[in-house]
């Protein structure tokens, strides 16, 4: 069973049968209903955690008991694996976003010494972990910089797709803003003929005006 999923990932496309049998062999399957959390901010992990299906949400509570959304995550990926590579506590709480989520498992121990021994895996992971950098240079400037409109069109450009699938209320919590929001915002795009009823893009040049600005 997590052999042939281990397969089916590209991230693991390089690895021989030999070395995803070992991978495999260190690990488990966890599976999450709606709501149910991975780990909460402040624990230590035990684990480094790899989405195999559906959808996680990674946030903050700050001491007003406010969540800040630090990213959704889509299989498949992997999810706070600094913490885990550097034994640190969470920053952060990992929650289910919908059914039929499963997240694979794999000892932590055991998976920091085959990260010494397999360079082609820890170039993937290094990879990982830069665009999750990258990631969190762009929630800085949504929260601290960007307007609104401006946040909306950023949020369209990086996930065109997530947009078309993902609920208003799910994007609004992302980025922080009411529901209520976000839905005007994508009524004007439509207006302006940025995206479709369905939220696909129409004008790419038209949607990076609003990013330029």
């Amino acid at each position: 069973m997590i052999i042939k999923k281990l397969h089916q990932l590209k991230i693991f496309e390089l690895f021989n049968a030999s070395e995803i049998e070992k991978l495999a062999q260190m690990s488990s399957i966890k599976r999450l209903t709606q709501d149910n959390i991975l780990f909460y901010e402040g624990e230590m992990p035990n684990y480094f955690y790899f989405l195999l299906e559906g959808h996680i949400k990674l946030y903050k509570t700050d001491l007003k008991g406010h969540e800040l959304v630090i990213h959704y995550f889509t299989q498949p990926t992997f999810i706070a694996e600094m913490a885990s590579f550097e034994n640190m506590k969470f920053p952060a709480t990992a929650i289910a976003m919908r059914d039929g989520v499963e997240v694979l498992l794999i000892d932590q121990k055991k998976f920091s010494t085959f990260l010494q021994e397999d360079a082609h895996f820890s170039f993937n992971l290094l990879k990982s972990i830069s665009l999750k950098v990258k990631h969190l240079e762009l929630v800085i400037n949504r929260n601290m910089v960007y307007d609104a409109m401006t946040k909306v069109c950023s949020f369209i450009e990086e996930n065109p797709k997530y947009l078309q699938k993902a609920k208003n209320k799910e994007i609004a919590s992302f980025l922080n803003m009411a529901p209520e929001t976000l839905s005007r915002i994508l009524s004007k795009l439509r207006k302006l003929e940025i995206i479709d009823k369905q939220n696909r893009i129409l004008d790419e040049e038209k949607l990076q005006a609003f990013l330029e600005v």
